[in-house]
């Protein structure tokens, strides 16, 4: 009887081990797999937003890092099998760099992802108040006088800093308050190059000396019930910063006229009547 012998089966052409051992067509390897893969694998890492959990990325990152390995190393073997028998040497080494240039993409890319996800994870630092611009000793605040001017008054350092440039129409009473009783703790200078209106007024009313440029303009009024939302006694409040304005060395008469002015309305008084009440201090 005759003995039975084995043959051996022919490697598959097709699947991920014919792939990886470079059994694939060239431009199936090179074009659809390696080429058309990663950039479907690019457009897929666009779907994914960081942060994700870090288990999670992690073997996302791995599992695009063994495809790529195996995408690239398929299609190399796939050139060297095909090309470097049938074709010139010039064709093999196009090949060759374009292999070599997708890998490089490949990896650049798995860093921008893991980039990301550090920047994600990352908290997030608070940067907080910008301070006021200072230039030759004189800090600019301009704008509405808000709490958060406030917290730029206070972020801006002290070192260096005698005076204060005061450009606002106006805004918050208390918040005007608060700025004033740091500027007088501090000893800082006061002066107006611009228009000062309203409550910016008591800032420059805190300053130890108070300065009025050429086309600079302090304007005031009464106040109104409408810039708060809760209920105060606005009698009661222009009380205390008339009280204020005669501690800083101005005439009853001057204080009384500048909450009598109505709130729609602003008085600006000129630079005589300013001086003459005491408004102005050298």
């Amino acid at each position: 009887m005759a003995r039975a012998t084995r043959t051996s089966q022919p490697a598959p052409l097709w699947g991920i081990g014919a792939y990886w051992r470079g059994a694939y067509p060239p431009w199936i390897a090179l074009i659809v797999v390696l080429i058309g893969g990663r950039f479907a694998v690019a457009r897929l890492w666009q779907v994914v937003s960081p942060p994700v959990p870090m288990p999670l990325f992690s073997m996302l990152i791995l599992a695009d890092i063994a495809l790529a390995v195996w995408q690239v190393v398929g299609a190399w073997r796939s050139v060297s099998h095909w090309v470097d028998a049938r074709a010139r040497g010039d064709v093999l080494f196009a090949a060759r760099v374009a292999i070599g240039a997708v890998a490089v993409v490949s990896a650049t890319h798995a860093l921008d992802q893991s980039a990301r996800q550090t920047m994600a994870l990352a908290p997030i630092a608070h940067a907080g108040p910008m301070p006021l611009e200072v230039r030759n000793g004189i800090a600019y605040l301009t704008g509405d006088i808000s709490y958060d001017l406030l917290a730029r008054f206070e972020a801006t350092p002290t070192q260096g800093v005698s005076a204060i440039d005061l450009d606002s129409a106006g805004g918050h009473v208390f918040a005007a308050r608060a700025l004033a009783q740091r500027v007088m703790r501090r000893g800082l200078k006061t002066r107006v190059t611009k228009r000062c209106y309203s409550a910016c007024t008591l800032i420059f009313m805190a300053g130890a000396h108070r300065d009025l440029g050429p086309e600079g303009k302090l304007g005031f009024h009464g106040y109104s019930l409408e810039a708060y939302p809760l209920p105060i006694d606005i009698g009661k409040e222009e009380e205390i910063d008339r009280a204020f304005l005669r501690e800083r060395g101005v005439t009853a008469r001057f204080a009384a006229r500048a909450f009598a002015t109505p709130h729609a309305d602003i008085w600006r008084p000129d630079r005589h009547a300013l001086t003459a009440a005491g408004v102005l201090r050298d």
